[in-house]
């Protein structure tokens, strides 16, 4: 009996299971109101987190079976890390996924596998199971928090991503949940690395990464669950509503300023600025927006700009930086990310192409 009583870790795994399986209920039902691909990458999210806490739950009793289950749950927890960096970016634009480059950060995952096999196979000799390769675990914890660091900093190099989040709908908190998310990974990346630098600290790894990522469940639980869907669901929630005629008028309006005065044009135009032009306050101008578009200001303006600089980009032979300034931007990186979220390539590239 005292074989199948519950460790203090295993409990805490078990919990976590079953919140990821809650949040996964909770998305897939919302998954009816939204477009599946939109509700994918969070979906996968707490799949794998599930799995990880799954894995470390039965370890003891079944890891007899599998010579290589450590290897199992290492791939599960460091997939945590650069999934992770992807929520974040559709957190961030929430409207609209992470474009396809941004994806490439998963493969850090299998090349650190491959570095820590290589590593030991150099150190050790070809490995045939766990108690052959000791050193295998080793590399394993180095090269995950290489593989965690590396998928950190996309977040760094896309940093313009949070510059408008505080404008916008539930944009706070949103900001400080984002925070929060980034300072618990760095938090396991760096107590992982002290674990690994064999200077004597006495920490349970195991244990560690199943606190932290309870703590990250229960942020979703909390935050997540009411201010993500919220923004998530808006396009859907706007179409059910009806406009009335006033509304209906503001939106002619709205696209007036759009076609004629091409109000885009300037970077520093607000959703303040619109609500002043139109004698209105700018929560209508938020509310007829998302109805009547479909979309948040700032992917309204965004899309303007683009098609405008597409047009720039295949007419002329300005620069990049000149194209940036024409569309509306306020600078080349914030151009590039923008342009590559909806074209799908960098402007340079979509000239490139399209010019042949």
């Amino acid at each position: 009996m005292d074989s199948l009583r519950l460790t203090v870790p295993e409990v805490l795994s078990l919990i976590g299971v079953f919140q990821c399986v809650y949040l996964l209920v909770h998305i897939a039902f919302k998954a009816r109101l939204v477009s599946m691909v939109r509700i994918a990458l969070p979906f996968v999210y707490f799949l794998v987190l599930g799995s990880a806490f799954f894995i470390d739950l039965a370890r003891r009793f079944v890891s007899d079976f599998s010579p290589h289950y450590d290897v199992f749950s290492w791939v599960a927890w460091v997939l945590i890390a650069p999934l992770g960096v992807l929520l974040i970016i559709q957190m961030s634009q929430i409207h609209s996924l992470p474009s396809l480059g941004s994806w490439l950060i998963l493969s850090v995952v299998p090349v650190a596998l491959v570095a820590s096999y290589a590593a030991t196979a150099y150190t050790q000799g070809v490995c045939h199971g766990d108690e052959e390769c000791p050193d295998l675990y080793s590399w394993l914890n180095v090269t995950g928090v290489i593989a965690g660091a590396v998928s950190l900093l996309m977040i760094w190099t896309r940093r313009t991503l949070f510059s408008d989040l505080l404008n916008q709908k539930a944009g706070k908190e949103r900001y400080w949940l984002i925070l929060t998310l980034i300072i618990v990974n760095v938090a396991f990346l760096g107590l992982t690395t002290l674990y690994s630098s064999g200077y004597g600290v006495s920490v349970d790894v195991s244990l560690l990464r199943t606190i932290l990522g309870l703590s990250f469940v229960y942020l979703v639980s909390t935050s997540l669950l009411r201010i993500y869907p919220v923004a998530l669901f808006l396009p859907y929630q706007g179409k059910q509503e009806t406009l009335s005629e006033e509304d209906k008028a503001l939106a002619r309006r709205i696209e007036e300023l759009l076609a004629l005065d091409k109000i885009y044009h300037e970077p520093t135009y607000s959703r303040s600025d619109m609500a002043r032009e139109l004698g209105v306050s700018e929560g209508v101008v938020s509310r007829v927006i998302n109805t009547h578009f479909c979309k948040s200001f700032p992917q309204l303006l965004n899309e303007h700009r683009v098609e405008d600089s597409k047009r720039l980009l295949l007419d002329t032979k300005a620069s990049i930086k000149i194209v940036s300034e024409e569309g509306g931007f306020n600078s080349v990186p914030s151009f590039n990310r923008v342009f590559k979220e909806i074209v799908g390539q960098s402007p340079s590239s979509y000239r490139k192409n399209v010019i042949k």
